[in-house]
């Protein structure tokens, strides 16, 4: 590696720890720390993480049950939770750490915002691959502060947490094309949220059929099996089962094949989860992040230019969602602010959504401004509803399964009431000031080494070939600026640098 690219990739490597740090401070300061307001799912990953962690054992026999009985299965005299081991066991070494003998959700909130956050510093690395630095540090604050990343994922330990950590590093894997490390990631991801395993499928294939070769189809569809091997091992220990879906999960299958009414997969039903899951007020992806709906037209424009992993991560986005709206509803849960079910899905169109503002969005002034004012208009609610815990006294259950009349930002901003409103705005204007520090072009190592007298590193043309590094990406052809789209000549060497 030349001087000059060590320079670059060191300044890389400074933002990616200022982002994660940054990230895990403001994720961690509003995190739900009390057991009141925690929703079932996370309680029942958190106890047995802590039964595990301080003394080595599954059984949660200690508590007392939750308002769903059924979310526990009885196994040999004992109590034993019934979620999915991935994010239990992600959450164990936080509580053995702690090492305390009485039982807290503050590790579990910690494990939570740690999840996160390293998920949005790889986003972050990935993103350097196809946009500029500034255009790259922004989607990945967006995808942090402008979704239910931040008042669900890493809130508390639910499930899509360690998921979307997992599917980002078996994203960064395809782009390094290391196709058993992708395997892994999509393995763990499996053992948080079994019917992930749609993405290591569609990667595998893609990338095959892309490439021409078995590789990455046997290797990635090899060691990403192994995610159901640890399943099975897991609910054989835990229920004495060898089952992929023990307890309350049972019957997903079933729902997902219409062989029982009580899911989601009947016509009407799968429809209006459709609907419910991008434009319900209640639940709507759309309407609590309305910045997205500036991105859809440059979509086939980002299609177009898209590396392989950009494609194959996307498509198993959209495969990922249908499978869950086969088994599931749209709804999510109760106690939060925003939507859930769909947030491995958006983590794996956010490049893809990336690429559509560098090709649609940001060319236009009006689409430009707009995408600015509705993108602040969403880190302002959901800065709010982080700050929220108690959402069962903003929203009755009445009102909370009232689909198309229940606007949760609404509710949550009068709740939040003045302090709430000025600490939203001081948030987002700290982060567009933030964003606004970095270049708009790539950085160059010259910009980097900030000394005079050095003669600028000429840049190569730009190849189409998005999965090389972010450093050999960044130190690429042309910058690109982010209002004009039009490729600027790299610096002569000759031209005296003022």
């Amino acid at each position: 590696m030349s001087k000059a690219v060590e320079i670059l990739v060191r300044h890389q490597n400074r933002v990616s720890w200022l982002l994660f740090f940054g990230t895990l401070a403001v994720f961690f300061f509003t995190a739900n720390r009390s057991t009141v307001f925690f929703a079932n799912d996370t309680i029942y990953v958190a106890q047995p993480a802590w039964t595990l962690g301080f003394g080595g054992s599954l059984n949660i026999d200690q508590f007392s049950e939750s308002t769903v009985a059924n979310w526990t299965i009885l196994f040999d005299g004992h109590k034993r939770s019934d979620r999915f081991p991935g994010a239990i066991l992600f959450t164990v070494p936080f509580y053995a750490v702690a090492h305390s003998n009485v039982f807290s959700v503050v590790p579990s909130a910690l494990a939570a915002a740690v999840a996160c956050s390293a998920a949005v510093v790889i986003l972050h690395r990935l993103l350097l691959n196809l946009v500029s630095a500034r255009t790259a540090l922004a989607a990945s604050l967006l995808f942090a502060f402008a979704t239910s990343i931040w008042t669900v994922a890493s809130d508390a330990i639910w499930s899509e947490g360690p998921t979307i950590l997992a599917l980002a590093l078996a994203t960064w894997a395809l782009t390094k094309q290391s196709w058993v490390l992708a395997g892994l990631g999509y393995a763990f991801a499996i053992l948080s949220r079994p019917h992930t395993a749609v993405f290591a499928a569609v990667a595998g294939l893609w990338e095959g059929i892309t490439r021409r070769s078995w590789a990455p189809i046997l290797k990635i569809g090899a060691v990403s099996v192994l995610g159901f091997v640890g399943l099975l091992i897991w609910n054989k220990l835990n229920s004495g089962q060898w089952d992929i879906f023990p307890g309350s999960y049972g019957r997903r299958i079933e729902s997902a094949t219409l062989v029982t009414s009580g899911g989601q997969a009947q016509g009407s039903e799968w429809g209006k989860d459709y609907l419910a899951t991008f434009f319900s007020p209640l639940r709507g992806l759309f309407v609590y992040s309305p910045f997205l709906l500036l991105l859809l037209p440059g979509l086939v424009r980002a299609w177009r230019v898209a590396p392989p992993w950009v494609r194959s991560t996307a498509v198993g986005g959209v495969a990922y969602l249908v499978v869950q709206l086969a088994g599931n509803s749209w709804l999510g849960g109760q106690g939060f602010f925003g939507y859930r079910l769909i947030l491995p899905s958006l983590f794996a169109w956010w490049p893809l959504l990336t690429l559509a503002w560098q090709q649609w969005t940001v060319k236009a002034s009006w689409s430009r401004y707009a995408f600015y004012g509705l993108a602040a208009i969403s880190m302002w609610w959901f800065a709010q509803g982080s700050l929220v815990f108690r959402l069962d006294d903003v929203n009755a259950d009445s009102v909370f399964y009232t689909t198309w009349s229940s606007w949760q930002a609404g509710r949550i901003i009068g709740f939040a009431g003045p302090f709430g409103w000025v600490a939203a705005a001081v948030f987002v204007g700290a982060l567009a000031f933030l964003v606004s520090l970095v270049p708009a072009e790539d950085p160059s190592v010259e910009s980097v080494k900030k000394r005079k007298g050095k003669k600028p590193v000429a840049k190569k043309p730009a190849t189409e070939d998005t999965n090389q590094p972010a450093e050999k990406v960044a130190l690429g052809a042309t910058s690109r600026s982010e209002g004009s789209g039009k490729k600027k000549p790299a610096p002569s060497a000759n031209k005296k640098r003022r």
